[in-house]
């Protein structure tokens, strides 16, 4: 008897330090992604004074203003807009000038969760190097550091991608940066009480 409570003892033993082992394993993403959405910490700006928590039609009006006073115009595609970042002040593309589609991530009931762009350098062309996605990336990631304060970046790795992910969450806003192809970068911010739930 003595020798079943050891065993019994022993194996309960065993099977805590495995449980404690797997839960101490949670990924630094896993882990920011908890402590930011249990933190109830609420962030719903995007970009041009766009938030999440617009309808669609609201979201659609709030284009067609920003289009009528020429910051934005028609992208390609039926739902996408376009405008081009870090103009001179004559309106004048420079070297770190970017094109930006983006078109708004909706529920089921038309109202907006996130946004999804896509980035480009205007001056990209396949034989100059520090216009290439790797450079955006990178440049991408400061000015969303600077635009969106709080925490810093982690690597993520995406199985669609083979470059790592930089992935930002502050409270319940999640954005996710990573290449596509040698010209583009595409940014994804997202509600993560809407994603996750």
């Amino acid at each position: 008897m003595k020798k079943l409570s050891c065993i019994l003892t022993s194996r309960l033993v065993w099977i805590s330090l495995v449980t404690v082992s797997v839960l101490a394993c949670k990924s630094e993403y896993e882990s920011r992604v908890a402590k930011e959405l249990a933190s109830g910490l609420i962030q719903d700006s995007l970009i041009l004074g766009l938030h999440m928590g617009l309808s669609k039609q609201a979201y659609f009006d709030a284009c067609f203003e920003l289009n009528r006073q020429q910051l934005i115009n028609s992208g390609t595609g039926d739902a996408s807009a376009h405008y081009i970042t870090d103009r001179d002040s004559s309106g004048m593309n420079t070297l770190r000038s970017k094109d930006v589609l983006f078109f708004g991530i909706f529920d089921e009931e038309d109202i907006m969760r996130g946004m999804e762009m896509t980035y480009s350098f205007v001056a990209w062309a396949p034989w100059n190097r520090n216009m290439q996605s790797d450079s955006l990336l990178l440049h991408l990631r400061d000015e969303y550091l600077a635009d969106y304060p709080g925490n810093d970046f982690l690597e993520l790795k995406l199985e669609s991608s083979e470059n790592p992910a930089l992935v930002k969450i502050d409270g319940n806003r999640q954005i996710l940066m990573y290449t596509k192809g040698k010209k583009d970068v595409v940014v994804k911010i997202e509600d993560l009480q809407y994603k996750l739930k």
